[in-house]
């Protein structure tokens, strides 16, 4: 079996609300559908983030065509290993993804078969709490935490979550912390409950908080500060779980983490880490560094959910629901529509490759809404509609 060719198509998919955090406040997500053509009909599917596009593809697509995707540690070295500069996690991953799942239809078998097979039957997944915007009709504001538990009860009655996390950075210090509180009054000791700053605090605001947070049973306190010195500090001073996905994000930032005493929750993410192979490197390595293991989100579809589900099925050292912004969605774009919670839980489907494929309707939609957002010079990250000139600054508070 042969690559025959490698596209990108960029998608935009709109949210229920605005979502607010200390970056900005995106009203919907911008993926990247990569496909793999081969010489035998199979095409893979893979996803990544928005800026990968068809041009980005252009860059490597000659060392790919011809190879047999099988193949892919040659591959993972011919795309990420050309020269000091060729490390593009971001890119690598969607071409394993999709390798993967060539393989799998190739050989009539899902994709956790291939990394190993499945450890659990089925992948717990977390309650995303963000503050929120009115959505279009005017309903939906989430700013109060009156408000954000009425969001959180929502949530948990239609999903059935039993994880809830609570993404901060964007009011006072004071005012996130009442949130949490009201979280916990409502959500008894059976909830777990997690915290994210979005590493926009100083360290010296994280000790504050968090001293007070540690009354309040959070299953792990999220990147309160940037950088790991930061991460270290707080650490030193707070007894809770502290956990990462923005000062660790590739194996090298492993070792001084650990060193540093920075960190007790590695938050992984396929993408950041090059792809599903690798993200179950990482599970081991923490698991010898003793460390827990979570999982990060990045505005994943279906196809990419449907591949960090597979990868988190057979990874032993995964002890924390997944993250994933997927229930803030509108819409997917792949056949059948969006992929189903059961009691706040997914399974990975278990027929060939990733059991997902694509539906043209929906992309053809939605790449047309894409073209449309493109237009504006800030159509990936949009800053705060409601605080004209506003950018942030880091730290904040």
């Amino acid at each position: 079996m042969k690559i025959t060719n490698v596209k990108a198509r960029t998608v935009f998919i709109p949210i229920e609300a605005p979502l607010r955090h200390s970056y900005g406040s995106p009203n919907g997500f911008v993926r990247s559908i990569i496909e793999i053509e081969t010489d035998e009909d199979i095409t893979g599917l893979g996803e990544t983030f928005g800026w990968i596009t068809d041009a980005s593809l252009a860059t490597i697509r000659d060392l790919i065509i011809g190879e047999d995707p099988f193949n892919l540690e040659k591959i993972r070295v011919q795309i990420s290993q050309r020269g000091y500069l060729s490390r593009q996690p971001l890119l690598l991953a969607p071409i394993e993804f999709a390798c993967y799942d060539i393989q799998g239809k190739a050989i009539g078998k899902p994709v956790y078969q291939l990394l190993g097979g499945k450890v659990r039957e089925r992948v717990p997944l977390s309650a995303y709490l963000f503050y929120r915007y009115p959505d279009a009709s005017g309903e939906g504001e989430v700013t109060t935490p009156e408000q954000m538990v009425a969001h959180t009860k929502d949530l948990v009655q239609k999903y059935g979550f039993s994880a809830l996390k609570l993404k901060g950075g964007v009011f006072d210090p004071e005012h996130e912390f009442q949130t949490i509180v009201a979280l916990r009054d409502q959500f008894g000791p059976e909830y777990k409950l997690r915290f994210d700053p979005n590493a926009i605090w100083a360290p010296s605001t994280a000790i504050r908080i968090g001293e007070k947070l540690r009354h309040y049973d959070l299953e792990y306190y999220e990147d309160p500060a940037w950088g790991l010195n930061a991460m270290a500090n707080v650490r030193s001073r707070v007894a809770m779980p502290l956990a990462t996905n923005m000062s660790v994000i590739e194996f090298e930032q492993l070792g001084p983490a650990v060193a540093m005493g920075a960190i007790d929750v590695i938050l992984s993410d396929p993408w950041y880490y090059g792809g599903l192979l690798h993200t179950k490197y990482l599970d081991m390595m923490c698991k010898t560094f003793g460390l827990a293991v979570g999982m990060h989100s990045g505005t994943e579809f279906g196809i990419g959910l449907a591949a960090m589900l597979h990868v988190a099925s057979t990874m032993p050292n995964l002890v924390h629901a997944i993250d994933s912004h997927y229930h803030h969605m509108v819409d997917d774009i792949i056949e059948g529509g969006k992929l189903q919670y059961k009691d706040g839980c997914m399974a990975p489907r278990d027929e060939p490759g990733f059991g997902v494929s694509l539906d043209e309707d929906k992309m053809n939609k939605y790449e047309e809404l894409f073209k449309k957002r493109q237009q504006a010079a800030d159509w990936w990250y949009p800053p705060d509609p409601q605080r004209p000139k506003w950018f942030p600054i880091v730290p904040s508070w």
